[in-house]
């Protein structure tokens, strides 16, 4: 590929404008840019889309040719059967939309998933929050996204897990380092709540009444604003924004 753009630039008297920076796009340390438009591995598309949203870079529109499939969950909006974490989080910082459709026909040779040609613009403006408590907090809603928030936050699992995390984010104080890119989608909506931390519930020391308020405390966040009833793929972002925010205040913490 390297050889064949080189050429083509040659052959148009295009070389002295023509900068090719083999290696990993997921590694590599891009170059200052306005514009992305990239035909890239489908297995990279998170990673990608993650590192450019949530990295040190600063443009204005990035066009990508994507799996259709996977293009789909990236525009999908709330209500949609196939919102979920990855659209939630993307549009967090970024405007998405789909630009087109692309048969496999049109490849040579012929790949076994049809395309989709999406536009991503980064917003100019951002809500204020967190983004590693907000990225852990997505992953602990749409892991059960079928589910009333009412009955994902009432397990007995679910209120350990986020008690012992809320425990240490106390000792910890405020969180530091940047975003994983890795962070922003799982590749599924499968409940991943304990997964990500290998410290278990009995290495917290705690109370049966230090746990039976921290419940409580859950419930009345999400009584105060109405969201025990509602599921997470039927929320905004500003209402899940919202959900987080009353959370955390009542010392709720997710990662």
């Amino acid at each position: 590929m390297v050889e064949a753009v080189t050429a083509r630039a040659a052959i148009l008297d295009l070389a002295h404008k023509l900068k090719v920076i083999k290696g990993d796009a997921v590694e590599v340390e891009f170059p200052e840019f306005d514009v992305c438009v990239a035909n890239i591995p489908y297995g990279i598309s998170s990673p990608l889309i993650a590192k450019l949203l949530f990295g040190a870079y600063r443009f204005r529109t990035a066009t990508l040719l994507l799996q259709k499939e996977f293009a789909r969950r990236l525009v999908a909006t709330p209500g949609d059967g196939e919102y979920n974490r990855l659209a939630a989080n993307v549009r967090l910082v970024a405007d998405v939309k789909l630009l087109m459709d692309v048969s496999k026909r049109d490849f040579v040779p012929m790949p076994r998933v049809d395309s989709s040609l999406v536009e991503i613009r980064p917003r100019a403006a951002v809500p204020g929050v967190d983004l590693r408590e907000w990225l852990a907090f997505t992953r602990v809603c749409f892991g059960q996204k079928k589910k009333t928030l009412g009955a994902i936050f009432k397990q007995k699992r679910m209120v350990m897990e986020l008690f012992g995390r809320s425990r240490r984010a106390e000792g910890r104080g405020a969180s530091a380092g940047g975003v994983g890119f890795g962070a922003l989608d799982d590749g599924s909506d499968e409940d991943v709540c304990d997964k990500d931390d290998d410290r278990s519930e009995a290495e917290v020391d705690f109370s049966e009444e230090e746990v039976c308020a921290f419940k409580e405390r859950i419930a009345g966040a999400l009584v105060s604003a109405e969201f025990a009833s509602k599921r997470p793929s039927k929320l905004s972002n500003d209402e899940l924004l919202l959900l987080l925010r009353l959370l955390n205040e009542r010392g709720v913490r997710f990662q």
